[in-house]
């Protein structure tokens, strides 16, 4: 796949495309205008135009301001320079995130780190973003440190660790709304001090005017029937593409039945995160897998390289099914069934590329979520020690 996509990469078609959009609008002065169509489709001509022609559109910065500044550094280099730059810097974070992950888990941990590393990029959302040049491994670094942060109990710097990955906040609020629900005072504390933060940051990019602008160029762009690409009805792995996928032409129902399962999902997680933490002496891991899958799981849009942060979830999950804890057979083999889909690349291939149904993806999410919320219930969670980086000293 690589190889046969390095030909599109010189001409702009990967999703890095829209950082490097946004690099060059900020470095020219004009980041008020930064959701201007218009000015990103005369600055996307200018280094791939053929893109353009292929496409049928533009691709459009329709990520928040703040993250536009991360990209700036880029703008002075060559779109292929740019693109090879922050592919550099996507392995090292991911290299370097294997490097910290390994020594938190007691038993996985162990494997060698060139295990670890072949693991990740055999991940095919990981392979994914890589290729597309994404911000999605950024974003699982974000993850992995709030993890770690409250296996120390840290729960303020867990919390800012989730906000500053704000920048896709559909997969971050459902997470931190649950926290938030079940009653942690310091995660929420963090995660509002880091949005305060980048709020001010992306007011300082757009101004108010174009900071204003943002909310209606998001929803514009992920209903505009030019963007058919950002349009995959059904072809998301959430609860919205699943019931899209059956109710696609009635609405109303649609809309109240995404409404619904939405809502019980938040409520169960929420539940299971008041639950389960005051009664484990130590931080709940399990209990984290579960909310990132729910939060892919409730988010409102989500492509096959947003599902690389379920990387750190099957690494909790493959480490509890290594402990001799005992749970009902059909428990594990349903974790080992939903990890052995989730790492299997030509399953990827033939849901987006062939049938494009990946919304089937998400029945095998859901069905995982409900199993580790089960087992976090009925106790068998917290049956696991973590290992000693991550115990309390």
């Amino acid at each position: 796949m690589l190889w046969q996509s390095w030909k599109s990469i010189p001409l702009g078609l990967p999703d890095f495309t829209i950082f490097y959009t946004a690099s060059q609008i900020l470095a020219a002065g004009k980041g008020s205008e930064l959701y201007n169509d218009n000015l990103q489709e005369s600055v996307q001509r200018g280094f791939s135009p053929l893109a353009i022609e292929r496409r049928g559109t533009i691709l459009p910065f329709n990520h928040p301001p703040f993250e536009a500044i991360l990209f700036l550094p880029l703008s002075h280099f060559s779109y292929l320079t740019a693109y090879l730059i922050w592919a550099v810097v996507n392995l090292a974070l991911l290299f370097g995130l294997i490097f910290i992950l390994r020594k938190h888990f007691a038993v996985i941990g162990q494997a060698p780190p060139w295990l670890w590393w072949l693991a990740a990029l055999a991940f095919f959302p990981i392979f994914i973003a890589l290729i597309q040049g994404q911000d999605s491994i950024l974003l699982l670094f974000c993850y992995a440190m709030a993890f770690l942060s409250l296996g120390r109990k840290a729960e303020v710097s867990a919390g800012a660790w989730t906000g500053l990955g704000l920048f896709k906040f559909n997969l971050v609020l459902p997470f931190a709304i649950s926290l938030f629900l079940a009653g942690r005072k310091k995660f929420a504390g963090g995660f509002a001090a880091a949005a305060v933060v980048l709020f001010g940051l992306s007011l300082m990019v757009t101004g108010w005017h174009g900071l204003w602008r943002y909310p209606a160029y998001v929803w514009a762009s992920e209903n505009n029937q030019k963007y058919v690409w950002n349009m995959p009805h059904g072809n998301i792995a959430n609860l919205r593409g699943m019931v899209d996928a059956f109710l696609r032409d009635r609405h109303l129902e649609r809309n109240i039945l995404i409404a619904v399962a939405s809502i019980i999902l938040l409520g169960a997680v929420t539940f299971a995160w008041r639950k389960m933490w005051p009664r484990s002496a130590s931080f709940p891991q399990l209990m984290f897998a579960a909310g990132l899958v729910a939060a892919v799981l409730l988010s409102y849009h989500v492509y096959v390289h947003d599902l690389s942060i379920l990387f750190l979830a099957v690494a909790i999950v493959i480490e509890f099914l290594q402990h001799e804890v005992k749970i009902p057979i059909w428990a594990r083999n349903s974790l080992y069934v939903s990890v052995g889909v989730l790492f299997c690349s030509p399953v990827y291939l033939v849901l987006t590329l062939h049938w494009r149904q990946l919304q089937l993806i998400g029945w095998v999410l859901l069905a995982l979520v409900m199993v580790l919320l089960h087992l976090v219930e009925s106790g068998s969670a917290s049956a696991v020690e973590p290992a000693p980086a991550l115990a309390d000293k």
